[in-house]
């Protein structure tokens, strides 16, 4: 059985012609990369109303939640090793339930720490 052949789209053989201020075509250009598209095909989505989806990207300057968030990480890696362990038929000990239940507190806690300074960085408190 033969494989079905692609459909291909209708080559664009139109042109149109399109006057903007320099500041429109940074916004356009800036929103049409945060859509992962092209500035013609972002432009063709906008007009044929299928509103691109544009990815708005939050930055985190503050070198305080920064830090957080890298601790976060390490404790997040500490659990996967331990997991990592018990899955492969490693015995739950004493000790290691201990040090599982302080990182779950440290999580707990890092984590109410991190809702509180993002939400200052975003003026929510």
């Amino acid at each position: 059985m033969a494989r079905p052949k692609k459909k291909e789209l209708p080559a664009h053989t139109s042109f149109i012609t399109l006057r903007i201020t320099s500041d429109l075509y940074e916004v356009l250009t800036a929103d049409a990369k945060a859509a992962h598209l092209s500035r013609s095909e972002y432009i063709r989505q906008l007009i044929t109303d299928h509103h691109p989806v544009v990815h708005q990207e939050i930055v985190y300057t503050n070198p305080e939640l920064l830090e957080k968030l890298r601790d976060l990480g390490k404790i997040g890696s500490n659990l996967n090793q331990i997991a990592r362990y018990l899955n492969g038929g490693g015995k739950f000990t004493e000790g290691m339930a201990k040090e599982v239940s302080a990182c779950i507190a440290q999580l707990l806690r890092m984590r109410d720490v991190i809702k509180e300074m993002a939400g200052e960085y975003r003026g929510n408190c």
